[in-house]
């Protein structure tokens, strides 16, 4: 005849694998938590200079990204495009495969402190647009230059290589070509504390412009944009460079 087991036995048993279900269910519950992202926008702890909500495809844009003295910078995630970080600068150029209306992209950022880490995420609203024209030849070498001075990216240039009623040329493979219009020019001045970004329809750049360029303390990072036309084809061109005096 068979031995049967205490109701005792058989009741702290089942207590036993309760609790440790429970103890299993927290431990997965604490574990995905520690994976949820928080806004970005108005927290201390990282900073993006300028913090836009709405970006254009295909067009780069250049931030300055600032950590508290409590974290450092570990990594960084972008969906719908590429995005980089050099030192202080945080780099994107988004893409979308939709050719009208919008599309959304996120880019998320981690950052460490001691033992901890803070997950940070921010929404973008990305502005799609038909393609007109095919990607650059990326064997073609394509310059922005003030006056005849070529524009080299992550160079140094003096403030009177910019002098008042200076203007920007778009030199494409060591020549000018007449039949390439400047439509647009966007100048960003981007320094540890500040940020301006100044944007004209127009083929020469503002006084405004030349003005911010020489009111900037040494060591800014200046970046330039130029919007060129030929024909029906539009593409963009950037470059950007360390202030000297």
């Amino acid at each position: 005849m068979g031995k049967s087991f205490p109701f005792g036995l058989v009741f702290f048993v089942l207590v036993l694998s309760s609790l440790h279900l429970q103890a299993q269910s927290h431990k997965n519950i604490n574990s995905n938590s520690s994976d949820i992202y928080i806004q970005l926008k108005g927290r201390d702890e990282v900073k993006i200079i300028p913090l836009l909500d709405t970006l254009s495809a295909d067009k780069e844009y250049l931030f300055m990204i600032k950590f508290s003295s409590k974290y450092m910078f570990s990594e960084l995630f972008f969906d719908k495009g590429l995005a980089s970080r050099t030192d202080s600068f945080l780099s994107i150029r988004p893409k979308t495969n939709l050719t009208e209306g919008t599309d959304t992209a996120t880019l998320r950022i981690i950052g460490f402190s001691n033992n901890s880490r803070i997950l940070l995420q921010h929404k973008f609203i990305l502005l799609a647009h038909a393609r007109e024209f095919p990607m650059v030849n990326p064997n073609r070498t394509i310059n922005i230059t003030v006056n005849n001075v070529v524009l080299e990216r992550n160079m140094n240039y003096d403030k009177r290589d910019f002098p008042e009623g200076c203007t920007f040329g778009y030199l494409d493979n060591g020549h000018y070509n007449k039949d390439n219009v400047i439509t647009g020019i966007t100048v960003s001045v981007i320094n540890k504390n500040s940020s301006k970004n100044l944007f004209a329809k127009a083929d020469k750049p503002t006084e405004e412009m030349i003005h911010e360029i020489h009111k900037a303390r040494k060591g800014s990072r200046i970046y330039i944009r130029l919007d060129v036309k030929n024909g029906k084809r539009t593409r963009s061109t950037w470059t950007s460079f360390i202030l000297n005096d």
